[in-house]
């Protein structure tokens, strides 16, 4: 092995033994050159700006492939990124016994220079003992240079047997793609991999440990950013994030509790799906995706919650980095996006979800009620086959206590309407936990943003934050916080006046230009609030 490449690379040996030319790998200049260009574009995650003549032509292929080909196709397909893992996790030592690993990569359309960047991180970043190969998925793509011309590629750029391309006959979706790439797998651990991705250095190790560790684990890389139209790569600063998701079943990054910016494992909520492992019998027993489904969208949540109600665990490994363009959907639906992802999440619903549940997630999308979700009595035998808890308040009370149940121990819950303006509690849907004000907007019966329960403890709660105020001064406005990382308030409902009463304060709940605030409390009517429920009719409740 050349030691003065090893010590160029400042890396553990195990990566090192890609630049050994007694490896199969030697005589590949991708190979053989990682990463000694350093002035070439983009090296080192270095943004790529192209000339101001060419910003209409950029402005082009951003319209047409939601990412800047143009940049992409001047940056070394073997680019080296900067190492972004946090402290704890570099100088690691890993088993050398650790299971081999078969990256399954699905293909749609993605510009060349792209996807072989994707392939090109994987081989020079992995160790060759435990990549047993890469599956290429090729969802019957129509772009030129993803046929023949990639086969060749791959032919003459690495070795037989370490990339392989399965080739749908008919579009299939990434739901159907990636299970034909599964089921192509022979490798110990399925890695699943976007194909716009760049994974940062020893990312493999850490996934496959967790896997040795726990079999019934799903363990998920920590994604960094890479731009869309500049391809610079951004490293995640915080170590320690996971996914959550709302009662619209929109998924969101948000941080654990306690928060620590350490390199140790967490078990998390929910997989955003773009960069995971997970032991391929495992996997295979416990029905891998729901192939009822189709081309995007809700997969991620259903196998969330299938692996975490069936005995197993969603796992975050911080020390796996994974480098994945952020860009807007790509994907073509065929009966339409909308139509696509109901049918998706209405099949996750009505396997996992109790009835009351159900009512919180189609409050805000109607039409699912009656839509034909396809035939699921094969997955829920298998529900029932694996012994999975039937209970989602399981769920949400062991793994995603943030997400509120509005009728669950709730002295009432509803939307919250002003009797004298007929305006609703709205959240607007916001996600995050920074204390953030909320407001008044016209009822419209969707719980996601208008729902808000009084806890039989007196917390007034909407879907992920508590109502707090930090004022206690006439006029202070009331606030959306994190239940969690603090004391929260405590709020009375005495029914025979329809006040909220702040009870740290002794003030009352009211509307300051159509803003939430406390006051001095009145007879007056804007100090009135009744809660409504979807059920109702918009009418009021108690």
């Amino acid at each position: 092995m050349s030691r003065r490449v090893c010590e160029e690379e400042r890396t553990q040996p195990s990566t090192c033994i890609f630049l050994d030319k007694s490896v199969e790998y030697a005589g590949n200049p991708l190979i053989d050159d990682y990463g000694r260009n350093s002035s070439a574009p983009g090296e080192m995650g270095s943004p790529v700006v192209l000339p101001e003549e060419m910003k209409a032509n950029v402005s082009e292929a951003l319209r047409m492939f939601r990412v800047n080909v143009l940049a992409s196709d001047v940056i070394p397909l073997n680019r080296k990124v900067p190492d972004s893992r946090v402290p704890g996790c570099r100088g690691k030592q890993f088993a050398r016994d650790l299971p081999t690993a078969s990256v399954v990569i699905t293909v749609h359309d993605e510009w060349p220079s792209v996807l072989q960047r994707t392939l090109y991180s994987v081989i020079n970043r992995s160790p060759r003992h435990l990549l047993m190969e890469i599956i290429l998925v090729d969802d019957n793509s129509t772009l030129k240079g993803l046929q023949q011309d990639l086969d060749d590629r791959i032919a003459a750029d690495f070795p037989d047997g370490l990339v392989h391309v399965v080739r749908m006959r008919q579009r299939a979706g990434l739901v159907r793609a990636r299970m034909a790439g599964v089921r192509a797998a022979k490798g110990d651990v399925i890695v699943i991999l976007d194909s716009h991705s760049e994974v940062n250095v020893e990312w493999l190790e850490p996934l496959l440990t967790q896997i040795k560790a726990d079999q019934t684990s799903v363990a998920l890389s920590l994604l960094d950013y890479i731009h869309a139209e500049t391809f610079a790569y951004r490293s995640h600063k915080l170590s320690q994030v996971r996914y959550g998701f709302d009662w619209r079943l929109v998924f969101y990054e948000t941080f654990f509790r306690p928060f620590s910016n350490d390199a140790s494992v967490k078990p998390g909520v929910v997989t955003v799906g773009t960069a995971f492992a997970v032991d391929r019998k495992y996997f295979l027993k416990l029905g891998g995706y729901d192939e009822g489904m189709d081309v995007w969208g809700g997969e991620n949540l259903e196998l969330s919650w299938r692996v975490w109600m069936c005995g197993g665990s969603m796992v975050h490994v911080p020390c796996s980095k994974v480098g994945h363009i952020a860009r807007p959907q790509p994907y073509s639906f065929p009966a339409g996006r909308q139509h696509t992802e109901m049918h998706n999440y209405k099949r996750a619903v009505e396997v996992w979800m109790n009835d009351n549940h159900k009512i919180f997630v189609y409050s805000y999308f109607p039409q699912m009620k009656t839509l034909d979700a396809g035939n699921l009595t094969e997955r829920k035998e298998l529900k029932q086959k694996l012994g999975c808890s039937s209970d989602f308040d399981w769920f949400l009370e062991r793994v995603w206590p943030e997400l509120t149940v509005f009728d669950k121990n709730a002295s009432v819950w509803g939307a919250v309407a002003n009797i004298a303006l007929g305006l609703c509690l709205d959240t607007h849907n916001n996600v995050y936990y920074a204390e953030k004000p909320f407001f008044a907007e016209p009822c419209h019966g969707q719980l996601n943003s208008q729902g808000f329960s009084l806890t039989k403890d007196g917390v007034l709660k909407s879907g992920l934050h508590c109502v707090v105020v930090r004022n206690d001064n006439s006029g202070a406005r009331a606030l959306l916080a994190n239940c969690f990382s603090a004391p929260v308030d405590k709020w009375a409902y005495p029914k025979v006046n329809e006040h909220l009463c702040h009870q740290r304060s002794g003030l009352c709940l009211d509307l300051c230009d159509k803003v939430p605030c406390i006051k001095n409390c009145t007879a007056d009517v804007s100090q009135k609030w009744t809660f409504i429920q979807p059920t109702s009719g918009l009418q009021r409740v108690g």
